[in-house]
């Protein structure tokens, strides 16, 4: 079994991200629940064009499978970095199930830098930079361990522990194939 030098599991725990998810939702439901009562309670056509009783139920159906799916999405999401004897080792669940890894004779340099999210990759996630900035896996913060690889390739993971991550970089580069 290898040795793990470095574990960390981010979730999306922000509270800025929880409420603008909850005035979206907001904002989508409750004019569908409006809608519904009108037409089904109150017995009178909703909107300038008023679709059938079913197709609303349908829609509203829809819509609420929609806002459940991407509250859970939100709620499931987790990256999940660790540092092995050889190599970093990544999941970002729900999205990516399986481990992956990137071997530590595939690494050429690494760094714990400070980086922009929003103008450098578009914001948190699984996201591509524009140009050569490579990609990231990231959740929340703006402090990341940069990767780049002997292929040219750039990968930036963020963290909430940058010198746990950087100690446990330099265990593994340092350990014997």
């Amino acid at each position: 079994m290898q040795k793990t030098y470095f574990k960390e599991e981010q979730h999306f725990t922000q509270l800025w991200l929880w409420i603008v998810l909850t005035i979206a939702m907001g904002a989508m439901i409750i004019p569908m629940a409006i809608g519904l009562y009108t037409q089904l309670i109150l017995g009178k056509p909703w909107g300038n064009q008023p679709i059938s009783d079913n197709g609303l139920l349908w829609v509203s159906g829809l819509e609420l499978v929609f806002a459940i799916g991407l509250i859970f999405l939100f709620v499931k999401m987790r990256l999940i970095t660790t540092v092995k004897a050889d190599g970093l080792y990544y999941r970002y669940p729900p999205l990516i199930l399986k481990e992956k890894e990137i071997g530590k004779d595939k690494i050429e340099t690494f760094t714990i830098r400070e980086y922009k999210p929003v103008k450098e990759y578009g914001g948190w996630g699984i996201k591509f930079g524009m140009g050569q900035i490579g990609k990231a896996y990231n959740v929340k913060g703006n402090i990341g361990m940069q990767l780049l690889l002997k292929s040219g390739k750039k990968v930036l993971f963020g963290t909430q522990r940058p010198d746990a991550f950087q100690h446990a970089m330099l265990k593994m580069m340092k350990e014997p194939n």
